[in-house]
């Protein structure tokens, strides 16, 4: 086997390395650079050392460069490895993955920098491709949630009014059942309705039959405590469920209701639409059963009805 005197070795080393390297002095002039070096950035080694380091990086990368050959020709740091760009001679960047070192005499004196990278912008390229796909899955996550919580909102709320529609008022009424049944207390459901709410649709037309509903549903809902629900049961109709209340109790809250809605005197282009409501009451003391009490609450309802609208009356067992 044929032996290479150390610096024909490392000479072949120099020449037929993948890696560029680059040799600057303190100045950051470049002294020697390596073939791979002249491919990787497009100067020719006589080019190179008309060159300093600033010249082979971008303008907004020359501050941190600068830092970093600093701590290394001051003796604040023997080595580094950084992630950093270079400006090659056609004025392409390219990002590579550069180890320097300080290159120091016998005594200790340090005499310059080598600077060894590989071009790594394949790997740039993946990772910023992957960090987009990954803000793109991060944003579609967020609009598929979003939309989940819409689609569960629409599925408890009625459209129109924003209250309780009457699948979310059905499974509190029945959840509603059972804890009174546990608690042994009480509770109140009622059935308010629109007087002559056809009257308004023949008369005024849909549109302000349906902002006379929202002005009525914002009365409702601020009318009631908020262990209490209220939603719209259909067309005009809306159901309360008063838990944990006496008759009584829930019929002042439900009468107060009645009151206020009374005033309301919607303004409707050029009409100023009156609107009052009769509401039927059931009271649970007891065991009570879904049908039974909503069927009470109707025939109270059927009752206000028929005694003159604009009114509460409240079930009254034989």
């Amino acid at each position: 086997m044929t032996h290479l005197d150390p610096d024909t070795l490392y000479s072949r080393i120099f020449n037929s390395s993948v890696v560029a390297i680059g040799l600057t002095d303190l100045e950051g002039r470049y002294q020697l650079v390596n073939p791979a070096w002249s491919n990787m950035l497009g100067y020719s080694a006589e080019e190179a050392e008309k060159l300093t380091i600033h010249d082979v990086t971008p303008e907004d990368d020359r501050t941190s460069s600068s830092l970093n050959y600093d701590k290394l020709i001051s003796g604040g740091t023997s080595s580094l490895r950084v992630k950093r760009r270079y400006l090659c001679k056609n004025g392409d960047i390219i990002w590579a993955d550069l180890h320097v070192s300080a290159i120091s005499d016998v005594d200790g004196r340090i005499l310059g920098v080598l600077g060894m990278f590989v071009n790594i912008d394949p790997l740039i390229a993946a990772e910023t491709n992957l960090n987009h796909m990954n803000n793109e899955l991060s944003k579609a996550n967020l609009d598929l949630q979003s939309a989940i919580e819409k689609l569960s909102r629409l599925a408890r709320k009625d459209e129109l009014t924003g209250l309780y529609n009457r699948r979310e008022l059905e499974e509190r009424l029945a959840n509603e059942l059972q804890r009174s049944q546990r608690s042994k207390r009480g509770f109140a459901v009622a059935i308010a309705d629109l007087d002559d709410f056809k009257k308004v649709n023949d008369t005024y037309g849909h549109d302000a039959g349906d902002e006379v509903l929202k002005a009525l549903a914002e009365v409702l809902i601020g009318g009631i405590r908020v262990t209490d629900t209220v939603g719209r049961w259909g067309g005009e109709e809306f159901l309360f469920v008063l838990p944990e209340t006496s008759q009584e109790g829930a019929r002042v809250v439900l009468d107060r209701i009645r009151k206020r809605v009374s005033t309301i005197n919607l303004r409707y282009r050029d009409v100023v639409i009156p609107i009052t409501i009769s509401i039927g009451m059931s009271y649970c003391e007891s065991k009570c059963e879904r049908d039974s009490i909503l069927k009470e609450a109707d025939l109270a309802l059927y009752e206000a009805k028929h005694a003159g609208k604009n009114r509460v009356l409240c079930y009254m067992r034989e």
